[in-house]
């Protein structure tokens, strides 16, 4: 085998090492932040290592991107479940609405003639897009070549969105990350998106029965959750009133507190949206959700401890002496 060609069939002990990594872990439950980390630091890894040796084949690119996705949405290497966001989307960095993993999928798009090789085609792709970003003289006059300057700037500008600081806050419990960032982008499995494919047949909310389950009415306007997030509000002194996750988001990011406090704001959020969506499955699947008073005292219980564990070195004396009250 030459250096640097490699056929499809000589990378299935690729795909198997990422496979076999897998079944150790599906065999634990793990959460999706827990998949995220080890689909970043482990597969991605795995993948990068053979992409900086060898020219790996179209086949194998679409096989590694198969098993994370479905890694990430089901634990498993290989699924038929939906992904709740696509690919291309997850893999925007995180100040972009993505959860930050790096795929090389916008290198290989150009399609030049049907007779050229496959090679062939990608090395005229990868051309053709540095050509409408670099000039020939741009490229020569670089005194080190960057891989990631110039993906960077291939895949273009994306938006910048606003709610990054309250999703990956430090202070945020880690499982409560992932589902916060599907919430805020309205992509959790609600029974009135699952009623629109077809899957559930009533689209009414599982805790109070009373509007349809879409997002606004699960974590705003439900007796159920108005009444937690009233409470957990009041108890830090929050005062404003909105009726959407991203609003409510984006007051406490603009309002006059210290950055301590507005952490710790968003953590008790983050917090309080994965304790409503994990009473609205307990209605799923067991009938059952906790009282007002037991959700928001575990909140509050949650977010005390997960402070005292990570609480920043630098806390002025007065946020020291308002925490403590909490």
């Amino acid at each position: 085998m030459k250096f640097g060609l490699i056929s499809a069939a000589q990378c299935d002990v690729l795909v198997d090492k990422m496979v076999a990594r897998i079944k150790v872990w599906s065999s634990r439950n793990l959460s999706y932040t827990t998949r995220m980390q080890l689909i970043n630091s482990v597969l991605m890894s795995i993948h990068m290592y053979w992409a900086q040796v060898f020219i790996l084949p179209k086949k194998v690119l679409q096989e590694v991107t198969k098993v994370c996705r479905a890694f990430l949405w089901s634990g498993q290497a290989y699924s038929q479940k939906n992904s709740n966001i696509s690919w291309e989307s997850s893999c925007c960095d995180k100040k972009q609405g993505g959860l930050g993993f790096r795929d090389d999928g916008d290198w290989w798009e150009y399609k030049p003639v049907a007779s050229a090789s496959w090679y062939w085609k990608k090395i005229c792709a990868i051309k053709e897009r540095l050509k409408l970003v670099y000039t020939q003289t741009e490229l020569a006059a670089m005194p080190h070549y960057s891989v990631k300057t110039v993906y960077e700037k291939i895949i273009g500008p994306k938006p910048v969105i606003q709610w990054d600081n309250m999703v990956w806050n430090r202070l945020n419990i880690p499982k409560h990350r992932f589902i916060c960032w599907l919430a805020v982008q309205d992509r959790l499995q609600t029974t009135a998106k699952l009623a629109r494919f077809g899957v559930s047949n009533t689209a009414s909310c599982l805790i109070c029965g009373q509007a349809d389950e879409d997002h606004k009415h699960l974590f705003f306007a439900c007796p159920y959750s108005s009444r937690c997030i009233s409470a957990l509000k009041a108890w830090l002194g929050i005062t404003y009133s909105t009726g959407n996750l991203k609003q409510l988001m984006r007051c406490i990011a603009h309002g006059r507190m210290s950055k301590f406090r507005r952490q710790v704001s968003f953590a008790m959020l983050a917090a309080a949206v994965y304790a409503v969506w994990s009473s609205r499955n307990g209605c799923f699947w067991n009938a059952s959700f906790p009282t007002v008073q037991n959700m928001v005292a575990r909140v509050k219980q949650n977010v005390r401890d997960r402070i005292l564990v990570v609480l920043p070195k630098h806390v002025s004396r007065r946020d020291s002496l308002w925490f403590a009250t909490l």
